[in-house]
This record gives C-alpha cells, structure tokens and sequence, in this order.
C-alpha cells in the first residue's frame, strides 16, 4: 500500500494551520504516542483518488490517539499560529474535544473500545488502541485509519475495497441493533457518494427495523423510547438538512423498506416529495412534517423528544386540515381578511401553517398569502391615532384597529 500511504501524506500535509506537522512535533515530544487520521476526510480523500469526484474544502477533521485527547488538543492551541480562532470543546463522557480552527472542526478522541446493551442506548467506554477503536465504527469506508508516525495504513475490515467497489457495508453484524440511527447515515452516503448498499448490510438493517421495539438485552421488556435513538436521529437528520438532500435520502430510506425507523405512515410520493422540498424552502421544521401523519402522534413524539411547542404544531396541524377538507365549500368565498381571522383567532403558529402549506391542503395558496402578505399588514391607525381621534382605550377601540387592518387587507383583492 506505498502508493497509497504516499497519496494519503502528501493530500494531509496540505492541510492548513501546518497541522499535520504540530502532530508529528507532539508525538515526537510524548515517547512516539499513536495518533492516526481517520473517517470522513481520509474516505473522501480515498473517492478522490480512485474516482476523481471532488470534495470541497473538510469541513471535519476526525483524529484518533492512544492517549490524552485534550493534551493533543491543547497543544495545538498552543502552538499554532496565524488563526483568527481556535476554541476547544470537551465531552468527557466519550473522551473526545472538538477544536474549532476558523472554519476548521477537528475531533480528537482518545481510543476506546464501546459495548452496547441494547439498541439505541449510549455505550459502555473503555480505553483501548487504534485497531479496536476501528472496531466501534459504522462502515468499512469509515474505518480506514493513517497513523502518523510510522505512514501506516489500518484498512482491517477492507475499506479501500469497498470504496473501489462504490459499496457501502456495515461493519459486523450487530452495526445496526448497536446503533439504529446508522441507517439515517447511510442513506446519506448512498445519496452523497453515489454508493450502493450491500446485500447483507441491507437485510441486517430491514431485520432490525422489524424488531421494533427492540428488546432490552438483560430482560424481556420492550424499549420504546431507547434515550439516545431520537437524540442521534435528529442530529444526522440535521445535518442532512443542512448539507445533503433530504429528499433523496428519504427516498432512498423508503427504497430499502425501512421507513418506518422515521414514521411508517409516510407515504413517499410525488406530493409528499413535493411538501418535504417546500419545507426546506419555508425554512419549516422538516422533523414535524416527517412525523405529522404518525398513526399513534404521541408514540411518535416521545420516540423522537418532541417537546410540548412541537406537539401542539403538530395537534393544530390536524384539527385544521380536518376543518378545511370537510368544510371546502364554506372556505371557497373566503376573503383575505376571513382567512386572516381563521388563521389569527386560533393563534396557529406559523410552524402549523408551513405544514399545511407544505402538504398540499385545500386552499393552501390562502395559507401561504397569509404567511407571507397579510400577517404582516398593519391597520392604517394605532391606538394614539384613535385616542386623538376620540376613541376610549379598551375593547372597541382594538375592534376598529382590527377593522381598518381587515380593509386594507382585502384591498389586496381589488389591485
């Protein structure tokens, strides 16, 4: 693997802030510790070279060390230079520091060893090496590791095979039950990379969704609600969010027969494809749309913590759509102003109007105009205007402020 190791180091060493080169300083000065590059960076290097597919600048550097993440951390505060910024973050629980280097994230962590009890539980850690930190990781692509000192390679599991290959394969076979939030990962590479799921990665993640409730290993009771499942879901959905498609990874979710980790009513269509791209454009909560239609809502929302504010969006969101398909007739010769009041006396949040909008509910054009025009149209007189004008302060006086807001609302419909 020469070749490789030297297209590895010589793609590292271009890394700004001379970071590569703090690293080796720091193993030199501590009895040669073991510090390797691993993850994304290193795989996105890997598809570069045996795919010629380009990657934008890393926006995460992920390091690995047999040792003290934060000494490592703190050295490279120390000794860098020229940087506007560079902050340090600690998670004790896992032994890991994230550094922020102007638009740079690092993550350090010390190797460690995880056993997991149930699915969807944090793990148990115990310190351990480079080659069994790999061990802990979700795809062969990801469990690819460059040590520094030594320009050693750790592929154990055939990571470069499978990025060869375009193949996306768990790493053992308890990947999922471990950690089901994986499944959400890789239907983010899949879309981002272009890659295949295997076969066997493929029936271990349909076989785990099936199980649900998973059992808890020491009894037979069923957990519902495993505490880290909703948190580690709406972290990998976020950043999907942000940086990939979500709709494609949905899709892809549903092509593998494994929606139902999100929400089995969804029905992936046309129409829901359509509402879940006019989200993004909304800059709507994309979670609630996933789960508005949930059979059993309240199941749904403890699963992935949806707090009381969420819940009531999305409870709003259901009693109007009721109202408006059964009363079509009644809404068709509504004006601005009887949409404004609809909306306005129910004091739905503007997050309840975004789903309805986004899903397509009769008279949704009126839902968007709402919150887009005449939410924001104001009466032609406040309350000093009317106080001058005679008007006492109180009930009547807000009844005609609202009056003249409503008139001028409607003139929208004579321009």
């Amino acid at each position: 693997m020469n070749d490789i190791s030297d297209y590895i180091h010589g793609e590292l060493i271009k890394i700004p802030f001379n970071l590569y080169n703090l690293i080796t300083n720091y193993i030199e000065s501590n009895n040669n510790t073991k510090v390797a590059f691993v993850g994304g960076y290193l795989r996105d290097l890997l598809i570069s070279k045996y795919h010629k597919k380009s990657f934008s600048k890393p926006l995460d550097i992920d390091l690995v060390i047999e040792g003290s993440s934060i000494a490592l951390a703190k050295f490279i505060k120390k000794n860098i230079v020229n940087v506007d910024l560079c902050l340090i973050k600690e998670f004790n629980l896992y032994n890991t520091v994230e550094i922020n280097i102007n638009d740079y994230k690092i993550d350090i962590a010390s190797a460690r060893k995880e056993i997991y009890s149930a699915p969807g539980l944090n793990p148990t850690v115990t310190n351990s090496n480079i080659e069994e930190d790999l061990q802990r990781r979700d795809f062969t692509i990801n469990s690819i590791a460059f040590e520094v000192s030594t320009k050693k390679i750790y592929d154990l599991y055939g990571g470069i095979s499978d990025i060869k290959n375009k193949q996306l394969n768990l790493l053992h076979n308890n990947s999922i039950s471990d950690d089901p939030s994986r499944l959400i990962r890789c239907a983010k590479y899949a879309s981002r990379l272009g890659f295949n799921i295997s076969n066997n990665s493929l029936k271990q993640s349909q076989r785990t969704v099936r199980q649900w409730p998973w059992k808890i290993s020491e009894t037979d009771q069923k957990m519902i609600f495993p505490p880290a499942l909703g948190i580690r879901t709406r972290m990998e959905l976020a950043e999907i969010y942000k940086h990939d498609n979500l709709n494609n990874v949905i899709s892809i979710i549903h092509k593998w027969e494994i929606i139902s980790i999100l929400n089995k009513n969804i029905k992936v269509d046309k129409r829901f494809l359509r509402g879940l791209n006019w989200i993004k454009k909304l800059n709507g909560n994309y979670m609630l749309y996933l789960l508005k239609d949930a059979e059993d809502l309240e199941t749904a929302c403890r699963r992935f913590l949806v707090n009381n504010g969420e819940i009531k969006i999305l409870e709003d969101y259901s009693n109007i759509k009721k109202i408006l398909k059964t009363n079509q007739k009644k809404f068709m010769h509504y004006s601005p102003s009887s949409w404004t009041e609809f909306i306005e006396k129910r004091n739905l949040n503007d997050e309840t109007v975004k789903l309805l909008i986004c899903d397509g509910v009769p008279y949704w054009r009126n839902l968007f105009k709402w919150l887009f025009i005449y939410q924001s149209i104001k009466s032609t007189k406040d309350g000093e205007t009317l106080k001058k004008e005679g008007w006492e302060p109180g009930k009547e006086m807000g009844k005609e402020i609202k009056r003249l807001r409503y008139l001028e609302i409607d003139k929208l419909n004579r321009n």
